[in-house]
């Protein structure tokens, strides 16, 4: 039950996260950035969207979706295989995004966004704990 408890936690920190960003665009509020770099340059970037979709936004499906679907497993037990691949292939995807993404501050953009570097964390961490939560290794 650690483990479960540690990926609803590190999901709702990545959905906080994500909100905060998406909350800070829609306000028109600029990011103050803790690490000395300009996250608002980063996150207006023609990088800042993917598939038409800002990334922020995107964030916050992806962690609501992975809240969601192990609250579901703990409830809906019968189901948990099926939602543990979804899981697994939802945080793949998510990671290699992320990693991505942090590629692109690093070589292209030139410049970090503190609260991107925080999501890919999570994002890391999250697949770290799905591993071991359900038993891959």
């Amino acid at each position: 039950m650690h483990l479960t408890t540690t990926f609803i936690v590190l999901s709702l920190a990545g959905f906080l996260n994500a909100g905060y960003l998406t909350y800070k665009h829609y306000q028109k509020k600029p990011l103050v950035c803790p690490i000395n770099h300009d996250c608002n340059a980063v996150t207006n970037t023609k990088w800042g969207k993917m598939f038409g979709i800002r990334n922020e936004i995107l964030g916050v499906f992806f962690y609501f979706g992975m809240l969601g679907s192990v609250i579901v497993s703990m409830i809906l037990p019968e189901f948990e295989d099926k939602i543990k691949i979804f899981i697994l292939i939802g945080l793949s995807i998510g990671l290699l995004f992320s990693a991505l993404l942090t590629l692109i501050q690093k070589y292209i953009i030139k410049n970090f966004c503190f609260y991107c570097l925080i999501s890919a964390g999570i994002s890391l961490l999250l697949f770290i704990n799905a591993i071991f939560l359900y038993n891959i290794i």
